[in-house]
């Protein structure tokens, strides 16, 4: 998601330290003199048997199958480690569409230079990839490098997208998932993983854009973690993430939040469609 940032030039996609933050697809786009270059970030591919994260994965599978070209992201290798059972999972995914497929190292900055090399050479025995290329998201470094990867492979089409349009996902989507990030950013660790964003109302006046949203739980205790004492918790969450949609809407806010109990709403099917996970 970082890097789909960096590459974007804005921010569109949520960060967090916890695993399986994204959870839906999202597209975004950029477009560069006569080339306009998709991408399709989606949840990382890894096994569960939460219905939840079930879904998640087949966002992932799926898109394997619509793309013209795939950027494979990984971690460098400590000395001795073998490749991550997910990666290796998601090279079975590829199934022979390794050669159709860039992968990038990130997260190298501050590593010896003999690290890189040796992930490098460990990715490159498990598949014949079309290239492999050591970055850093966060650093932006090696970036151009990689720009130039993609543009030489992008197939004659005309635009999908106008020129300026940076993603197809709604502003009500967009504001409901900088709320959950504010949740993973000041709650970490404490955090449940089954808490979910639904936007109740998006109303938009001539001075000021009101968003009332749910904040889902799925026990009593995890509401009271997110509400805080006296509420201030829920106050600094609302304040940050209020902030946040201010500046990629460019308008004022008002942001109401509310937080619900669901029991179990992630094992169930309807609940699940309910909070954008089609």
């Amino acid at each position: 998601s970082t890097l789909l940032n960096r590459l974007i030039g804005q921010k569109l996609a949520i960060t967090a330290n916890k695993p399986q933050t994204t959870r839906n697809r999202l597209l975004g786009i950029r477009t560069i003199s006569s080339s306009q270059l998709i991408f399709i970030d989606t949840p990382g591919i890894h096994t569960s048997s939460r219905v939840m994260n079930q879904k998640m994965v087949s966002y992932a599978v799926e898109t394997l199958q619509e793309t013209d070209f795939n950027l494979m992201l990984v971690e460098p290798l400590r000395p001795g480690q073998d490749v991550p059972a997910e990666d290796q999972l998601v090279l079975q995914h590829l199934q022979g569409r390794a050669s159709n497929t860039i992968l990038a190292i990130n997260k190298i900055d501050g590593l010896p230079y003999e690290t890189i090399l040796q992930s490098l050479e460990r990715y490159r025995q498990l598949a014949e990839f079309a290239e492999l290329i050591p970055i850093s998201a966060l650093k932006s470094h090696n970036l151009e490098r990689l720009w130039e990867l993609l543009l030489k492979r992008l197939p004659e089409n005309p635009f999908f997208f106008a020129e300026d349009q940076l993603t197809d996902a709604s502003e009500r989507f967009l504001c409901g998932e900088l709320v959950r990030e504010q949740l993973f950013r000041h709650l970490q660790q404490e955090l449940p993983y089954s808490v979910a964003v639904q936007v109740e109302s998006f109303e938009e006046t001539p001075k000021l854009l009101h968003i009332v949203a749910n904040i889902i739980v799925e026990r009593e205790s995890q509401k009271g973690i997110i509400i805080g004492h006296k509420g201030q918790q829920l106050k600094k969450i609302g304040t940050a993430a209020r902030q946040r949609i201010e500046t990629l809407l460019g308008q004022s806010v008002y942001l109401s939040l509310q937080v619900r109990v669901l029991k179990q709403w992630s094992r169930h099917e309807h609940y699940l469609q309910a909070f954008g996970m089609e």
